[in-house]
């Protein structure tokens, strides 16, 4: 073999080692032998979506993964589970990772496909101290959004259901009232009426003989010029009295005619606000989603005719 030859065999046996050395580097970084791990754990009531290398973060930082699950067995009580974290020992500044005591892992969902990630809340006060290799966490699920939704539209819906009770109570006290306005006015109209009658009557039987006093007291001395003055004023006074009655007839009938205008307009408007009222409850306790995607508005026809299934209910005995 010449030297060619046995140059040409080194630089391949050396490009080879280096080839193996870059290999054995990548290998080692990417596969995270050159990582530095402690071990916490973590008390879950659940684990549902949790599985090896599920990502733990803190504070929205990723900061190590799930080792492993075991369930907790042998007391009473439902199964608990006891999930182990590998954490980092430092950051990428390289500080080291220090938890809080009093830190709560909460296992949250990761994404809308249904992920689950571990993550570590720590205490807005503390002690100052930090946990330690082996310590365990308390864990505490976090609702979902749909959940969260599902309450919120149960919530308003029971807060729905007071009004609408509010709304009938008021209704109801609204319609008594309204009855008790229009009996009073029938009632005392025919009264006012029959009175004026009476007065103007009395007067019209009381007018000849004024007149005829009055006759007297022109033929007579001048004495009875006073009587005759007091007799003329009290006749004026008289027609007066009959004139304010009748007034006050006419005020009282065009008062009752428009409250019961603007009484029956109120009663049925907040007839349609306790129909819609129901209808909106009915729709979110059906579908709570619909909170979000929007709700259908209820039509007129169909206020129309629930004011008219009211009605004819009302007016069968």
């Amino acid at each position: 073999m010449n030297l060619s030859e046995r140059t040409s065999d080194a630089l391949i046996g050396v490009f080879v080692a280096g080839a193996l050395v870059v290999l054995l580097v990548a290998i080692y970084f990417t596969q995270g032998w050159n990582r530095r791990t402690w071990t916490l754990y973590a008390t879950s009531t659940s684990a549902e979506g949790l599985s090896r290398d599920t990502k733990v973060f803190l504070q929205g930082l990723e900061i190590g993964r799930v080792a492993s699950i075991s369930p907790q067995v042998g007391g009473r009580g439902p199964v608990t589970f006891l999930v182990q974290l590998e954490l980092d020992q430092r950051f990428a500044n390289d500080s080291l990772v220090r938890i809080p005591r009093g830190t709560i892992a909460r296992i949250a969902d990761l994404n809308i496909v249904g992920g689950k990630a571990i993550s570590l809340e720590t205490p807005t006060s503390g002690s100052g101290d930090n946990l330690e290799e082996g310590d365990t966490l308390t864990g505490a699920p976090r609702p979902s959004p749909l959940g969260q939704i599902a309450e919120v539209a149960d919530s308003l819906a029971r807060q729905v259901s007071l009004v609408l009770a509010d709304t009938r109570r008021l209704l109801a006290n609204v319609d008594g009232t309204v009855r008790s306005v229009r009996g009073q006015v029938d009632r005392a109209g025919p009264g006012i009426q029959s009175s004026i009658a009476a007065v103007d009557a009395g007067l019209r039987h009381l007018e000849p003989t004024m007149r005829h006093a009055a006759a007297i007291a022109a033929t007579a001395d001048s004495g009875f010029g006073p009587l005759q003055d007091s007799l003329t004023r009290t006749l004026g006074a008289a027609r007066q009295l009959l004139l304010r009655l009748d007034t006050l007839t006419n005020t009282t009938q065009q008062m009752a005619s428009e409250n019961r205008a603007d009484i029956r307009a109120t009663v049925a408007q907040m007839k349609i606000v306790g129909f819609q009222l129901e209808y909106f409850m009915d729709q979110m306790s059906r579908r709570p989603m619909r909170m979000l995607t929007g709700m259908k508005p209820m039509d007129a026809d169909s206020v129309r005719a629930r004011m008219a299934a009211d009605s004819a209910a009302r007016a069968t005995p």
